[in-house]
C-alpha cells in the first residue's frame, strides 16, 4: 500500500475536490491568499506558496457557497500544499458575518472572478450587491 492510499484511509471524514479562493488571518490586518484544493467535515487541503510561513493555527476564511470560516491546525506541509484539521469545537467556529467587510468583499470579488464553472452563483451575486451599493 502507498502512502497516499494510507493517509486516504487514516480519514474518518470523505473529501470532496473543490476550487475555493481562501484567506488565512495572520492579525486583524494581516492575511495570506491561498486555495482550498479539497475539503471534508474534518479538514482541508490548501494551495499555499511554500516560503509563505503558516501559523500553528489560524482562522480560514473560505469562499464557498457563502463565506465560512473555520478554525484550523496545520497537520502537515509539502511544497505548496498543506493539510489542516478543523476544530471540532462548534465554539471555534466564527459567524462570517463578523468577518471585516473588507475582507469579505474580497473573498467574495475573488470568487465571482473565477471562471463561471468553479465560481458559486451566490458569489456572484454579493458581488453584484457590493457594485450597487458602492
Amino acid at each position: 500500500m502507498d502512502s497516499v492510499t494510507a493517509l486516504d484511509n487514516r480519514r474518518k471524514d470523505r473529501r470532496f475536490p473543490t476550487h475555493h479562493p481562501a484567506k488565512i488571518m495572520l492579525g486583524p490586518e494581516a492575511m495570506i491568499s491561498c486555495l482550498v484544493k479539497d475539503i471534508s467535515t474534518g479538514g482541508a487541503r490548501i494551495a499555499v506558496k511554500r516560503h509563505m510561513d503558516l501559523p500553528e493555527s489560524f482562522e480560514l476564511y473560505i469562499a464557498a457557497h457563502d463565506l465560512q470560516v473555520r478554525r484550523a491546525r496545520v497537520c502537515w506541509r509539502n511544497g505548496d500544499f498543506a493539510g489542516v484539521a478543523f476544530s471540532a469545537e462548534e465554539a471555534d467556529l466564527a459567524p462570517a458575518a463578523e468577518a471585516p467587510e473588507a475582507l469579505r468583499f474580497e473573498v467574495c470579488l475573488e470568487q465571482a472572478a473565477m471562471p463561471p464553472h468553479l465560481a458559486s452563483k451566490p458569489a456572484r451575486k454579493n458581488l453584484k450587491l457590493y457594485r450597487t451599493t458602492a
